[in-house]
C-alpha cells in the first residue's frame, strides 16, 4: 500500500500567510506531477474555501469526521466530500474546513487520523493547513480532546513541518512567542522554516540577513526560504480565487515557492535553481 508524505503547515496568529503558502505548496507539488491532497484542518480560523471563492462546495472535513466515527469513511467518500482544483498540468484534491468554528470538537484527532490514513494510501503528498492555536485547557463542555490537540497530533506525526513566519517585527515577535508551544511537541519529522512576505521597506536593505540572524540567535532556526512580498500577484490570485502558484511565471513569490518546493520537499534542484537562489 502506498504511503503519502504528510506535510504540515503552522504559523503564529496574525495572518503570516500560512494558508496561502499551504495552497501554493500543494499546487506546486501537483504541477510537478504528483497526486496531492490538501486538507484544511484549521479548527480556529479555516480560510482555504474563502481564498478560493468556494461558496458552494461539499461538506468537507466535518462530514468526513462523522463518517470516520461511524467506520464508513473511505476513498469514495473522500472524493465525494472534496473539491478538485486544476493546476493546468495536475490537480489538487481539497477537503475544506468546518463552516462554523464552534463545531471544532467534531474534528477529533482520532477521526482526522482516519481521513489521513485513507489519503496516505491514495496520494503522494498530504498538505495539512493547521491552526495557530496551541494553548492548553480549552475543551468542549461535555468533555473530549483539547482544542489544540489536533494541531499537536498532526505536527508530531508529520514527515515535514513547515513553520511560516511573517517578515516584520510584529510577525517575528508573535512567531517566537507561539514557537514555545511548538517546542513542547515531540516532532519527529523534518522542521523547515519559511519567512513570508519579505520586503525591504520594513527592515531595510539587509532584511533577509537580519531575519535569518534573529531566528538563528533567538530560536536556533535556519531559514530555508524567503518568499518576497508580491502584492500584485497576491491580490490578483485572491481576486481570481487562485493560488499564487498559478500566477504569472515572472512573479517573485511564485518563483520563490517553486524553488522552495523543488529544493526542500521534492529534494530536486537544478543548476538554474542554484543560480536563482544565489541571486535572491
Amino acid at each position: 500500500m502506498a504511503s503519502g508524505s504528510l506535510i504540515a503547515l503552522w504559523g503564529a496568529n496574525g495572518s503570516p500567510g500560512k494558508s496561502s503558502v499551504a495552497l501554493s505548496v500543494a499546487s506546486e507539488l501537483a504541477l510537478a506531477g504528483h497526486r496531492v491532497f490538501l486538507l484544511d484542518a484549521d479548527n480556529v480560523s479555516p480560510s482555504l474555501s474563502l481564498m478560493l471563492g468556494l461558496t458552494d462546495h461539499p461538506a468537507g472535513v466535518a462530514a468526513a469526521c462523522r463518517l470516520a466515527a461511524q467506520g464508513r469513511f473511505d476513498l469514495t467518500q473522500l472524493k465525494r466530500l472534496s473539491v478538485t482544483l486544476s493546476t493546468g498540468r495536475g490537480e489538487v484534491v481539497l477537503m475544506t474546513g468546518v463552516s462554523d468554528c464552534e463545531r471544532w470538537p467534531e474534528l477529533s484527532p482520532e477521526r482526522v487520523d482516519v481521513i489521513l490514513q485513507v489519503a496516505r494510501a491514495a496520494f503522494d503528498y498530504l498538505v495539512i493547513d493547521l491552526a495557530s492555536f496551541l494553548e492548553n485547557g480549552l475543551r468542549p463542555s461535555l468533555g473530549g480532546p483539547d482544542r489544540s490537540e489536533l494541531t499537536r497530533d498532526i505536527l508530531a506525526r508529520a514527515d515535514q513541518v513547515i513553520l511560516v513566519c511573517a517578515a516584520d517585527p510584529i510577525g517575528v515577535h508573535r512567531f517566537l512567542l507561539a514557537l514555545q508551544g511548538v517546542r513542547q511537541i515531540s516532532i519527529t519529522g523534518e522542521v523547515i522554516t519559511v519567512v513570508n512576505r519579505l520586503r525591504k521597506t520594513v527592515l531595510g536593505a539587509g532584511a533577509k540577513q537580519q531575519l535569518a540572524e534573529t531566528l538563528s540567535r533567538l530560536a536556533q532556526l535556519q531559514v530555508s526560504a524567503f518568499i518576497p512580498d508580491d502584492p500584485t500577484t497576491a491580490d490578483l490570485a485572491l481576486r481570481n480565487s487562485l493560488p499564487i502558484a498559478m500566477g504569472k511565471r515572472g512573479s517573485p513569490a511564485k518563483q520563490a515557492i517553486a524553488l522552495f518546493v523543488r529544493a526542500h520537499l521534492l529534494k530536486t534542484r537544478s543548476r538554474l535553481d542554484a543560480r536563482l537562489a544565489k541571486l535572491d
